[in-house]
């Protein structure tokens, strides 16, 4: 079965080497296609069989990127049985006692789209060390948090019509329990300093991003409330997430753009942190 991945990518020499060992090891670094939207630290040169698209920026426009994604999503479907589409900073994860890859994945499942189960990885300030760049993320951080923005319409055999952020799509919501987005944006906490800096400098076209556009204390409050969430002992080694489900499929609702959407009126997380099984743990 021939399965692609793709991404866009502005400047992210940290998650995109990573991203395509990732990706590139599930899928084989031939079967990525990066869009990159006007890099300028050189983080697309030299990354091998890796497919890389180029193409001019003036601002982050997320109507531009999101019909781009589209296009290409479906274009590529013309050659390919299916796809995944990701932000960079976002890592699909199968579960591996069931799958032996995301090739194996999309040659079992059924479903013509898929919706990610979306957890956020944290990092744990008062336990876990900054981040050391010699070993994988996952050996180093393992607590995540249910978050329904990160139940991401991420995967697709047909073609496929995105809303914004991959939040929705026209296509019905389907979970399968072995399908997981792992957000990294918040696995540590001095990046995500320094990358709110980066991405509250950037030109923005429209009203997208506003998360992005936030000033520091934001990310100090995020970090504050999972800090408070450990203290107080919200931390389950139960990886079950059925009633988080169970709600975003109460949730359904068809928006205006005609996308099937569970967070029309704002999003929610799980009341507690989990911790990743150890089965996860070498993947990235």
């Amino acid at each position: 079965m021939k399965v692609f991945a793709m991404t866009f990518a502005y400047n992210e020499a940290f998650f995109l080497p990573r991203w395509v060992t990732y990706y590139g090891s599930q899928l084989g670094p031939e079967n990525l296609f990066v869009i990159d939207h006007g890099s300028t630290d050189l983080s697309t040169q030299g990354l091998g069989r890796v497919n890389v698209i180029r193409v001019p920026r003036e601002s982050y426009d997320e109507v531009q990127r999101i019909l781009a994604a589209r296009e290409i999503h479906a274009g590529l479907l013309k050659y390919y049985d299916a796809g995944f589409v990701t932000d960079a900073d976002e890592f699909v994860v199968v579960d591996p006692r069931n799958y032996k890859d995301m090739r194996d994945f999309a040659a079992k499942t059924v479903a013509k789209a898929v919706t990610c189960i979306g957890l956020e990885l944290f990092h744990d300030r008062r336990h876990e060390p900054d981040f050391n760049h010699s070993l994988p993320i996952l050996a180093q951080r393992n607590l995540v948090l249910f978050d329904s923005w990160m139940c991401k319409h991420s995967f697709a055999s047909r073609p496929i019509k995105f809303g914004g952020g991959f939040h929705t799509s026209d296509q019905p919501i389907h979970f399968i329990d072995d399908l997981y987005l792992i957000h990294l944006k918040n696995f540590d906490y001095k990046f995500r300093i320094a990358r709110q800096r980066v991405t509250s400098s950037w030109v923005y076209a429209g009203d997208w991003g506003e998360h992005a556009r936030k000033q520091i204390e934001y990310v100090d409050q995020l970090f504050e409330n999972i800090d408070d969430k450990i203290l107080c002992g919200q931390i389950s080694d139960n990886f079950d997430f059925s009633m988080e489900i169970a709600r975003c499929l109460q949730r359904v609702i068809i928006n205006p753009s005609g996308e099937y959407d569970f967070n029309s009126k704002g999003g929610f997380n799980s009341p507690d942190l989990h911790r990743l099984p150890n089965r996860f743990l070498g993947l990235f």
